[in-house]
This record gives C-alpha cells, structure tokens and sequence, in this order.
C-alpha cells in the first residue's frame, strides 16, 4: 500500500512540475539491444504485431524475440525506443504456451495463448510476478496462429498441417460432374 501511494504521490508531482515548467527526471535509454543485434531463431505462430494492453504500445515479434514498435517509459526514467528488444529467446513445445526473457522486466516470461487469441504473460521478477496481456494485431502466419489457439499447431513450418480437417480429396472429374460443368 505504501508502495503505490509512494507511486500517485510521485506521478502527481511530476505532472505538477511539468504543469509548472520545474524540469522534469533526466530520462535517459533504455538498456536495451537493438534488433538487428539479436539473431532471429525459427518463426513461431504468434509472430506478428501485439498490443501490451495495460501500456497501449505496440511490439513485433519475430523469430524468437520482440521488438518494440512505439515508444514507452520505463520505470519513470528508461526510454524504451522503437527497435529495441523487449523479450527474447522466446520458443515453444506445443504452440500454446511460450517461455523467454523479458528483460525490462528482468525475469522469465511465461505466456499462454488462449483461445480468443489473447497472449496472458507472468513475468517472474525479484519482486514477484508481473502479470500482463497481449492482444494480436496482425499475425504473420493466419493460419498457423488459428491453429495454435484451437491446440493444433503442430510445429515445422508455421502453417503447415499435412490434413486439413475441412478438405476433402476429389478428383477432378467430380467436380465437373457435382456442378454440372463441361469441360
């Protein structure tokens, strides 16, 4: 409790001072890599653009890792700026539940995909957990993000599935002969 109203009384009185022209805290970079410095690994179902819904910023990720996409403060100081990389070494073993780094936050990411589509991360921290969601935007690969959320995404290449329950095989014949076509 003392915590957050420590956290109000700060946030207050940081917004009066800029109100009143007082400068503000020095916010300086975060202490973040780039994209281009962390090697991408496999593509995975949920690569693609996310919305962190408690901040209303945009990440991508891609290959293993996330990258921001808008601008956000971190911890009042720590600019996180677009291209920086926010979570890492992100992988899989059955397409719905995904471990990494999250390294603002400075602990191990665990998300789930449920079925709305929604990723729901706990980030252990030296603090306790830090639980967030993350709401798709635009996915990579449609398909094998559908079937990550009914838990059929069965790894290789996103999308691939050697059956699709809906497809059956006929030959061409009968497509000419079930419509009433001529060839």
């Amino acid at each position: 409790m003392r915590t957050l109203i420590f956290l109000v009384a700060f946030i207050s009185s940081s917004a009066l001072q800029a109100a009143q022209g007082i400068p503000q805290i020095p916010q300086i970079p975060a202490f973040l890599p780039m994209a281009h410095t962390v090697p991408m690994r496999d593509a995975s179902p949920i690569d693609g653009e996310w919305m962190i819904t408690s901040i209303g910023k945009r990440v991508r990720i891609q290959g293993g890792r996330a990258y921001a996409l808008d601008p956000w403060l971190h911890m009042f100081v720590l600019q996180v700026k677009p291209m920086m990389v926010v979570l890492s070494e992100i992988t899989t073993t059955d397409g719905q539940n995904y471990v990494g780094k999250d390294l603002p936050l400075l602990g191990t990411w665990n998300a789930v995909l449920d079925r709305d589509g929604m990723l729901n991360a706990t980030v252990q921290t030296m603090v306790g957990p830090i639980r967030y969601a993350m709401m798709p935007v635009r996915m990579d690969d449609q398909r094998a993000y559908e079937q990550a959320k009914r838990g059929r995404y069965e790894g290789g290449a996103p999308g691939y599935e050697e059956y699709d329950e809906y497809e059956e095989e006929y030959a061409e014949e009968d497509y000419y002969e079930e419509d009433g076509w001529d060839e």
